[in-house]
């Protein structure tokens, strides 16, 4: 027998992290931001019209097996900080919100691991467009290492029809209240998400830990010529933007490790660039990734997200260089 014996995460860590699920439901209810953003624990340390500086700490109920934080954080945490320095830039009301156009990320390489900072600043809007498009550049530090370079394109759109925005948390009378939830409270699509973060905790091994299982973003189990990857997401509010819609950073993330799946096995991803299409809906998001360009030292993946219907929700193109010898893929 092969691999890492079956190990939940300890009884501390299932406990804090039942604890932050609960937490991360009640905060949902009043609905300016959406409950990944709350999970990962997002502090808004600074947004004015010059920058907005967002942070979390990474931890057990983030990590990956490596200890790093999971792409999900990484990305939703850039995306976040890329539309809050457009929106304070444009001083726009809590009744709008901002759909992400195009986003762009570089990777450094420096491990994700302990507190990531994003900070991020709007560089301009687009000139002569109705409604309103900004574009922003964000650094993200992991503990002061500059790991992620990015940038990105946002709209202002309305609201869907029936949804009405609260204030995100950096606004006026947009802090959650504080609500305290016992899983007896929970309506059933927080009670749909509490089942799946239980599966998540009983499913944790070493090698796939908790925000992985929540998640679910694992290769389809079947044949694929070399060089192609299918993976699927289960789509529910864990995975939801503040319409319901999947929230642009999880898009992302999902479609770079489809990408990463595809790619050559002794290359990392260094690059992404994710253009989005379509509003992520339905009950699964599948992502079909395809080695366009294989090298010795660099390939190049081609990436689409469907939705409902065979809707085209994301296209991305990314790079995957080789890693240095005697280094592993994390």
């Amino acid at each position: 027998m092969t691999g890492h014996p079956r190990q939940a995460p300890s009884d501390a860590n299932a406990q804090q992290i039942r604890a932050r699920v609960l937490r991360a439901l009640a905060d949902n209810r009043t609905p300016g931001l959406h409950f990944v953003g709350h999970f990962i624990g997002t502090r808004w340390d600074e947004i004015t019209p010059l920058r907005a500086h967002l942070s979390v700490d990474v931890g057990p109920h983030c990590a990956d097996a490596g200890g790093e934080a999971n792409l999900n954080v990484v990305t939703t945490l850039i995306d976040m900080a890329l539309a809050n320095a457009i929106r304070a830039g444009l001083s726009m009301g809590h009744g709008t919100r901002l759909g992400t156009i195009s986003m762009h990320i570089a990777f450094t390489g420096e491990p994700l691991t302990g507190r990531l900072d994003a900070q991020a600043h709007c560089e301009g809007w687009v000139r002569d467009t109705s409604p309103a498009q900004g574009v922003a550049r964000c650094n993200l530090t992991a503990d002061g290492r500059l790991a992620c370079i990015a940038s990105g394109t946002f709209m202002e759109l309305p609201p869907p029809p029936g949804v009405v925005l609260a204030p995100l948390p950096w606004q006026p009378g947009g802090v959650p209240p504080g609500l305290q939830l016992e899983v007896r409270d929970l309506d059933a699509r927080e009670r749909a998400v509490w089942r799946r973060a239980q599966a998540a905790l009983a499913g944790a091994t070493p090698d796939s830990t908790f925000f992985q299982q929540l998640f679910a973003q694992f290769p389809v189990a079947r044949a694929l010529p070399q060089g192609r990857a299918q993976l699927t997401m289960p789509m529910a509010l864990h995975a939801g933007n503040r319409v319901g819609h999947a929230q642009g950073g999880v898009s992302f993330a999902f479609a770079a490790l489809a990408a990463a799946a595809a790619a050559p096995a002794s290359q990392r991803l260094v690059e992404a660039s994710g253009w989005f299409l379509s509003p992520g809906e339905g009950r699964q998001l599948k992502a079909l990734a395809k080695v366009s360009r294989s090298g010795r030292r660099l390939s190049v993946v081609d990436t689409v997200i469907t939705g409902s219907g065979g809707t085209r929700v994301l296209e991305m193109v990314s790079t995957h260089c080789a890693l240095a010898a005697g280094r592993t893929r994390s």
